[in-house]
């Protein structure tokens, strides 16, 4: 299965630090992405490169697990990750591009479906799901930001 991709960005009217630092705080996430159920640290550091996250998220009721380690930081500018476990590899990040009304928030997500687990018909499916779910993050990413 060749890897799947989906770009999105979306005008806030707030600084780059403040949406970088909203952003980068982990206890936002289940409440931004829809289906989250888990997204803790492992050990005690929680920022910066090299941070991990122990992830759990549950599409179509079947709850799919991840290690996930953050291999960028640069404050206020970018924040990314790379899969270091799990049945989904993936690798993302969000960029944060400074405009005369605020910030323009990147989000780039690039992801392998197991091709042994999802036929092509399953994989196009599940791409819509996870599109849907990250446009919508970044709605409530806004909606915070400038409330």
């Amino acid at each position: 299965m060749a890897k799947l991709e989906f770009e999105s960005a979306i005008d806030v009217n707030a600084t780059p630090e403040r949406a970088f630092d909203y952003v980068a705080d982990h206890r936002h996430v289940a409440g931004v992405l829809d289906g989250v159920t888990r997204w803790q640290p492992i050990g005690a550091r929680t920022t910066g490169v090299g941070a991990r996250y122990d992830v759990e998220m549950v599409t179509f009721g079947v709850p799919l697990r991840n290690v996930l380690r953050l291999s960028m930081w640069r404050r206020p500018e970018a924040i990314a990750w790379v899969s270091e476990s799990g049945l989904i590899k993936q690798e993302g990040g969000f960029r944060f591009v400074r405009t005369d009304d605020g910030v323009r928030v990147e989000l780039h997500i690039a992801y392998e479906p197991p091709a042994s687990v999802l036929g092509a018909a399953v994989a196009r499916r599940f791409d819509g799901l996870v599109r849907g779910r990250l446009e919508r993050a970044l709605l409530r990413i806004r909606h915070v930001l400038e409330s």
